[in-house]
């Protein structure tokens, strides 16, 4: 008896430990910014971060974005804004708020490797709460290309659709490339959509505070 009550003490203190570790180091690394090379160029475009609390979409005007992101299966008349979000399966389509979260499916997204899936909401006018993120079309194009390469695409580089419902009448999900874990969530996601546009933002950053900092204090 003793054994196993030492046994179950020392497999607790353990997981906490690497629960704090993992803590400390979000904290220390979300709040370290990158360095980004200075830009000699025109900011005349702007991108937008949104945030529902737990995950982050980046937000593109339709007007801007190249024709191999417009999918036909998200297109509408009244279409003004495209926000692409990449996040675990289960945990996205389950978890959409922090009211939505329970033990079972956070335990999941951050304990085992599963497979992600990449969201997308369309909005037919600006939100009052978005982040505005200046970009020079440079930058631009090169977060095009990281959207772009986040989607499992058949061998005639069409996206894979999910038939299961969004949200809303205005999103949608479709089959995404990587892994996700809790070192690379959907966060990190966004973050490093932000260095892919030489954006200053969060080192690594697995919660939203870190990049919303970055971008409220750059």
């Amino acid at each position: 008896m003793k054994i196993l009550w030492r046994s179950t003490k020392w497999i607790s203190l353990t997981l906490l430990g690497v629960i704090l570790l993992y803590g400390l180091l979000a904290l220390v690394l979300s709040l370290w910014s990158t360095n980004p090379p200075m830009k000699d160029c025109s900011m005349d475009k702007v991108v937008y971060v949104t945030s529902t609390g737990i995950h982050l979409d980046v937000v593109i005007p339709v007007e801007d974005l190249p024709e191999r992101l417009l999918h036909e299966s998200y297109r509408s008349s009244s279409l003004k804004y495209a926000a692409f979000g990449w996040g675990e399966r289960n945990f996205y389509l389950e978890t959409p708020t922090w009211a939505d979260l329970t033990f079972s499916n956070g335990a999941q997204a951050l304990l085992v490797n599963s497979e992600p899936i990449m969201h997308i909401t369309r909005y037919e006018k600006a939100r009052s709460g978005w982040k505005e993120v200046k970009l020079c079309e440079e930058a631009l194009q090169k977060l095009f290309v990281y959207i772009d390469d986040s989607f499992r695409k058949t061998e005639d580089e069409d996206w894979l659709a999910i038939a299961a419902a969004g949200y809303t009448d205005h999103d949608f999900f479709y089959e995404a490339m990587g892994q996700y874990n809790a070192i690379n969530t959907c966060n990190t996601w966004l973050n490093n959509a932000l260095k892919a546009a030489e954006v200053k933002t969060s080192r690594w950053s697995p919660m939203t505070y870190g990049i919303l900092y970055h971008l409220e204090h750059s």
